[in-house]
């Protein structure tokens, strides 16, 4: 039985603010699950429910900010634009960014590359995790949520067709029934959408992840057993009733979790074809340099027609 009473806040905030400094986002209410089992809580249903009413109250009370959760789908507010600038501030900022527009030239990172890289999740919970992690690889990523998400597949075979490369599918998803059969779904999604060369790879959750690092596989919880053992695609799960998800292994292991997705992607990247894009991208910004100090004069002139127009006041 879990002294919710007793559970001091504080541990939630650091863990909170220590997993928003690794990924740019906060961790969901399951995130928060799986790093304390066995240190605060066991790993039972009962006890997530209880937990997500725990942090509820824990939110409403303000003892923990309730920006430090991620909650779900649907479930975000976007801000509109409500900045103000001048005619003059909006005309001189455009132009400054405009003059240096040659530094911001950038060659795709993947130019010339063989292959295009893309990562999948199954999880929309997972899905900030993935953008953040990937988010200087410059891969494509989606999240295939269950069997029904066939748009990021169609989106998906089309940039393939359009772009010529050996497609490479690498594949985050829970070790499960549904998470396991990921991998043979996409590959017939694929096939009957005629992707050829089709390379892809599951990297988590796998069993050898689950037994080096000790992960929790077991549901605890009666109830939750007794509801598996009902499942038809349990009873056909050679593993009865051993399932993990991607979150335990991202909260027990998280340096690792970092390191097998990133890595997956750079094993196909070529290097030494990157420095000769990194050349041709600096010979071209030099040449924009070059164009824009010809042009100095009439830059000058401009600046002042800026400061002095009244049709700008």
């Amino acid at each position: 039985m879990v002294n919710w009473k007793e559970i001091d806040p504080a541990k939630v905030v650091e863990y909170c603010t220590a997993y928003y400094a690794r990924y740019s986002a906060y961790p969901s209410v399951r995130d928060i699950f799986y790093h304390f089992i066995d240190v605060l809580w066991p790993n039972t249903k009962s006890v997530y429910k209880a937990l997500s009413a725990w942090l509820r109250d824990q939110r409403l009370t303000e003892k923990i900010d309730w920006r430090l959760i991620r909650d779900g789908a649907k479930r975000e507010y976007d801000e509109g634009d409500w900045s103000l600038t001048t005619p003059r501030e909006h005309v001189e900022d455009f132009l400054n960014l405009f003059i240096d527009i040659g530094a911001r030239y950038n060659l795709p990172m993947w130019q010339h590359q063989p292959k295009k890289v893309i990562v999948a999740c199954e999880k929309e919970a997972d899905y900030p995790i993935i953008q953040s992690l990937t988010r200087d690889l410059n891969v494509d990523t989606f999240y295939e949520r269950g069997y029904s998400g066939w748009r990021p597949l169609f989106e998906t075979a089309e940039r393939i067709e359009s772009e010529g490369k050996i497609p490479v599918l690498i594949v985050l998803g829970d070790f499960d029934p549904s998470g396991e059969d990921m991998v043979r779904f996409l590959k017939d999604a694929f096939d009957k959408l005629d992707v050829k060369n089709l390379e892809i790879e599951k990297v988590a959750v796998t069993k050898e992840q689950i037994e080096t690092f000790k992960l929790p596989h077991t549901p605890e919880d009666a109830q939750e057993i007794a509801k598996l053992r009902k499942d038809s695609r349990f009873k056909k799960w050679p593993y009865g009733l051993y399932r993990v998800e991607t979150a335990a292994l991202r909260d027990r292991a998280p340096d690792y979790f970092d390191k097998v997705i990133q890595e997956a992607v750079l094993k196909h990247f070529n290097p030494k074809i990157h420095e000769i894009v990194k050349k041709q991208q600096e010979e071209a910004r030099d040449r924009i340099a070059a164009f824009f100090k010809a042009q100095e004069d009439l830059i000058d002139e401009l600046r002042e027609n800026i400061e002095t127009s009244e049709e700008l006041d």
